[in-house]
């Protein structure tokens, strides 16, 4: 026994114990023999009740009629579970295939990943001295060195929605 009422085996020996003082000795026991015989007639009244009520459905063609009915109620739930397990199966399918076609259309309007280009290398070389040039006015430059290297392309840029 688990518990009866909500009360646990201890808490029920505790109200034993606490009755006990309370009616004494003598009247715990007529207490105790009352309840006995009160908890046999409502057990008795239960079990006759059920036996009247299954004997009733028995000789009734209604009874019959209702465990028909009862039988057919559970092969509709059969088949209405049945018939939820394809329907489940069906738009399972054609949604996946729904989600792909979008990936595809998704893939397709998607601009190419565009990488910088990584610039070679140029060998190094020891530095030589660099050029002067002299210009009319006899001041020196430096010659403008050149690269072979072509320069990378721009990355994508993300431009805001016009506010208005």
């Amino acid at each position: 026994m688990d518990s009866f009422f909500g009360i646990g085996f201890p808490e029920l020996v505790l109200i034993l114990i606490v009755a006990g003082i309370v009616m004494g000795p003598e009247r715990i026991g007529q207490t105790a023999r009352w309840l006995g015989r009160t908890t046999a007639q409502l057990q008795k009244i239960s079990r006759g009740f059920i036996r009247q009520l299954n004997h009733e459905l028995d000789n009734s063609g209604d009874g019959q009629a209702l465990r028909e009915t009862m039988q057919e109620l559970q092969q509709l739930r059969r088949e209405l579970t049945d018939l939820r397990g394809e329907v489940n199966q069906t738009t399972l399918g054609a949604t996946q295939a729904g989600r792909q076609a979008f990936k595809e259309i998704e893939n397709s309007i998607k601009p190419p990943d565009i990488k910088p280009l990584k610039m070679p290398q140029a060998p190094s070389q020891p530095e030589a001295a660099p050029s002067v040039l002299s210009d009319k006015n006899g001041a020196g430059q430096r010659e403008a060195e050149t690269d072979t290297a072509v320069s990378p392309l721009p990355g994508v840029v993300d431009i805001a929605d016009d506010p208005e």
